[in-house]
């Protein structure tokens, strides 16, 4: 019996297939455009509100 917590060693999986490729890249690509658009959103959100005004009353 193996010392506890040592568990088999998994088989690795060929890397992605044609299908596996395609699947990444549609979904993938979006989920990333998404979040680096929020992000700009946030940045000039946070630049808007934190950013001194010179104004004259």
């Amino acid at each position: 019996m193996p010392p506890l917590g040592v568990v088999p060693a998994i088989k690795p999986i060929a890397g992605f297939t044609a299908t596996g490729s395609v699947w990444m890249i549609e979904f993938g690509g979006p989920a990333f455009a998404g979040l680096g658009l929020g992000l700009l959103m946030a940045a000039r959100s946070y630049a808007r509100r934190t950013r001194p005004r010179c104004v004259v009353p």
